[in-house]
């Protein structure tokens, strides 16, 4: 264990600490119920499943075969829980709710929403959006068997006014750049708009949310510009960027350009690594204080071999 990895865990035992103390669940029992933690999770995931298997809250819980047993016990004796005959497996029980269970699960999703409400009426509209935000990363980042299927599809109308807005608050907030980048942006979506080149804009969507885009525009016979190509912060690590490039370079092979091109700028590490992977190599670097001082602009081009 590296002393940087020793360091950033700690800082993840001071989180949850915290947080546990926020929501109370050093207490035995949650919600001011009879049932524990693990008791109240098995019974909110039979909910969810409608109808499961031993086996299978096993697997989702990781939880020991034993302790299960005994909690499944004590629900089907406390009448919340039946167990019944499989269809398809003879072999294995099917577990489902009772009408008494049903009724103990929607208290506790009642009681756990209040107790949220509670935590979020202490916080201004900006914080509960910001601590939102955040929760939502970091689901993202840590459940590696989250749906990471995104809809991607083209641009809609009024939506380029969207891919601008979206620029020019993210990269004044990261890099900050100036007025004279939103302007730039603006006026690159509004000649793309009036002019119709071809090319084609792509629009990435997660949970009916708009979270990233892309933009293949040609600038003469054989070559075409990478164009805003954007992730939402708490998107990126997903996978979704390399989708985006895929779908991109797929188009430009499609359209048989023979050299597609993009701008960028140095602080934009992670992008850079990106087109790199993607055949990209930098060909030019020019020192702009158009959007901020000491910019450095970089020029990168892949060459499709024939």
């Amino acid at each position: 264990m590296t002393k940087e990895i020793e360091k950033r865990a700690l800082e993840v035992r001071n989180f949850n600490r915290f947080y546990t103390n926020i929501i109370g669940i050093i207490d035995q029992t949650i919600l001011d119920s009879p049932y524990s933690l693990a008791e109240a999770r098995i019974l909110l995931e039979i909910d969810i499943a409608d109808q499961c298997t031993a086996s299978d809250l096993t697997k989702l819980l990781q939880i020991d075969p034993g302790y299960l047993s005994r909690i499944l016990l004590k629900f089907t004796q406390g009448k919340l829980v039946i167990k019944s005959k499989s269809s398809t497996d003879g072999r294995a029980h099917v577990l489902s709710l009772t009408d008494k269970g049903r009724h103990t699960v929607h208290k506790l999703y009642d009681d756990s929403t209040m107790q949220a409400s509670k935590i979020l009426e202490k916080l201004t509209d900006q914080e509960q959006q910001n601590l939102i935000s955040h929760m939502v990363a970091i689901r993202i980042i840590l459940d590696k068997k989250q749906d990471k299927n995104f809809i991607i599809r083209t641009l809609k109308p009024g939506e380029a006014g969207y891919i601008a807005y979206r620029h020019c608050v993210l990269y004044e907030k990261e890099y900050g750049l100036g007025g004279t980048f939103e302007r730039y942006v603006l006026d690159s979506l509004t000649k793309y708009i009036d002019e119709q080149p071809e090319g084609e804009v792509w629009v990435a969507e997660h949970s009916s949310q708009i979270v990233g885009f892309i933009a293949i525009v040609r600038t003469d016979k054989s070559t075409a510009q990478l164009r805003w190509f954007l992730i939402e912060p708490k998107y990126r690590g997903t996978g979704l960027g390399r989708q985006l490039m895929t779908i991109a370079m797929d188009y430009c092979k499609q359209k048989k350009f023979s050299q597609v091109y993009l701008w960028t700028f140095q602080d934009l590490k992670a992008a850079r690594h990106l087109y790199k992977s993607f055949g990209f190599i930098p060909t030019e670097q020019v020192e702009s204080n158009t959007w901020k001082s000491a910019l450095v602009e970089e020029r990168w081009e892949n060459v499709f071999s024939d």
